[in-house]
């Protein structure tokens, strides 16, 4: 996917849509997409998506509605827009919350009406970014970047519980009741990993990772201040950037490492830090900075 977008949002929406999963199952009871599916829902909206660069008020309307403007909500906004266009797809419900009494049941993200066969499907989606620690082969040794999140974690969680709640029987009589029975499920999971900038150049993915996913590498901050030239330069992704290619041709030349630590030293930037270095007018690679205390305990 090499159109350049004039605007960031549309760039990340094309992004959403045609960049590789991070992981790829093929026996699970949940489908999850190869890299050609999500090629083709993009390039069935490649002229949709030129003519919305051109005027992209109704998707920037929509994203400056979200009352939660954390990244996973953003990454659904841009799907739930993609669906509005799409041909073939069309988003029944979103966010639907399941009761049983006063006890929540679960929540399924994208209620989906597939128009050529007539089934419906339920979709997971999540967007998530790891650093891996240790073993990166095994799934437990990657993490979120607040240690708050853990791969298998979340592995789990949508395979023995999001994407098993149709057959729920208090969720299959709610859906009869608006006419809707799930004939499919499917998992979109998007993001990046971040390996150990040691691995650099020979990575050790984990199990089930899809061959093509998106990659970068995170260091210490004692281990970034002595990696690179003095010349290098790198752009912090603070409130953005941190799906498609930031249009560096829009931008300033960037700070270098030591201006990047200024920034840190001065509290207008927190490790840890995602940012992207700067090669000329385009990005070279993402990069997670972390504290040199960073590591997550074992697991």
């Amino acid at each position: 996917m090499r159109v350049k977008y004039q605007h960031h949002c549309v760039a990340d929406l094309a992004w959403a849509l045609s960049s590789p999963p991070v992981l790829r199952y093929q026996n699970t009871a949940c489908q999850w997409f190869a890299d050609a599916w999500y090629l083709e829902q993009y390039r069935q909206l490649d002229s949709k998506l030129r003519q919305l660069d051109r005027n992209p008020a109704e998707l920037q309307k929509q994203l400056a509605a979200q009352k939660d403007q954390r990244l996973g909500n953003y990454f659904e906004t841009l799907w739930a827009y993609a669906l509005q266009l799409s041909p073939r797809y069309q988003l029944l419900e979103r966010n639907l919350q399941f009761h049983a009494g006063e006890r929540t049941i679960g929540e399924m993200d994208f209620i989906v009406l597939d128009k050529v066969s007539g089934r419906h499907a339920h979709w997971e989606l999540a967007i998530k970014f790891y650093l891996g620690v240790g073993d990166t082969v095994k799934q437990n040794a990657w993490h979120g970047p607040g240690k708050k999140d853990r791969l298998d974690l979340k592995v789990d969680h949508l395979l023995s519980r999001q994407t098993e709640l149709s057959h729920h029987p208090a969720v299959r009589d709610e859906l009869a009741q608006r006419g809707i029975v799930i004939d499919d499920c499917a998992v979109i999971l998007k993001g990046r990993l971040f390996y150990p900038w040691q691995q650099r150049g020979r990575e050790r993915h984990p199990e089930a990772a899809n061959s093509t996913h998106p990659i970068g590498h995170w260091l210490s901050r004692d281990q970034f201040e002595h990696a690179f030239s003095p010349d290098a330069r790198f752009l912090p992704l603070i409130r953005g950037g941190w799906l498609s290619r930031s249009p560096m041709d829009r931008l300033f030349d960037g700070y270098t490492v030591a201006g990047l630590m200024r920034l840190v030293e001065q509290g207008a930037c927190r490790l840890p830090l995602h940012v992207a270095q700067l090669q000329g007018e385009s990005e070279d690679e993402r990069l997670f900075i972390v504290d040199d205390n960073w590591l997550p305990p074992e697991t």
